[in-house]
């Protein structure tokens, strides 16, 4: 299997994990992540670019958000429409500009992008003045742990792959579904905190905030 797509289907389809349950702990995680009180969401309109299975989708409804959700992954998406059964099959990609979400959550995403920075802007263009973008990258400085995973992975076999993924967990924790998430998509771009916040002023926004800089968390409020 070389097919990207077929790919990051095959992880949602076949490597569950705890950690994309869809329950209290992903509510808790949100608002960890993004710095933010519970009140901050309640009755705003949300989108969440790149949503998986759907797990920060079901933390947004869980805070009061009206949430819009999509994925490149089919399969992802299948899973998230018994959380949202309007989640979309799309490419954030092919965003037109709609300045019309209080909150948009892009987390792990624009990394495994071809161009992040022209992805960001995309992402950017649906915040409404007054609204939040949040999202999460890579940090530069945290990648060498992942780095001859992603050497090796074109090499291996799908079963191989598998099975380095499970060698990861026992030496480093984890679980295979977060390391797959790691080594498999085609970009995996990094980055330092000030790059991010750079991205964010040059989009008009302001109140720029690093949540958390091991994954670079990082929201800004639109102008």
């Amino acid at each position: 299997m070389r097919d990207k797509q077929a790919e990051f289907d095959y992880q949602w389809k076949n490597l569950p994990s705890q950690y994309v349950e869809c329950n209290l702990d992903r509510v808790e995680e949100l608002l960890d992540f993004t710095g933010l009180s519970s009140s901050s969401f309640a009755g705003k309109k949300a989108l969440d670019v790149g949503c998986g299975n759907g797990r920060y989708t079901y933390a947004l409804q869980r805070l009061g958000c009206i949430v819009d959700s999509f994925d490149v992954s089919p399969e992802a998406v299948e899973k998230c429409r018994a959380i949202n059964p309007s989640a979309l099959v799309f490419d954030l990609r092919n965003l037109s500009p709609t300045r019309c979400y209080d909150f948009v959550l892009c987390w792990g995403v624009l990394h495994h992008t071809p161009n992040p920075r022209e992805s960001f802007s995309k992402v950017a263009s649906q915040v409404k003045p007054g609204g939040i973008l949040h999202i999460m990258v890579y940090n530069k400085k945290t990648q060498r742990i992942y780095e001859e995973g992603r050497r090796l992975w074109k090499s291996l076999s799908l079963e191989e792959r598998k099975a380095y993924c499970e060698q990861m967990v026992r030496r480093h924790g984890g679980n295979v579904h977060g390391w797959w998430d790691a080594f498999n998509p085609e970009f995996s771009f990094s980055f330092s905190p000030k790059e991010i916040e750079k991205w964010f002023k040059e989009e008009g926004f302001k109140d720029i905030t690093l949540v958390k800089k091991y994954n670079i968390n990082m929201r800004g409020v639109y102008k």
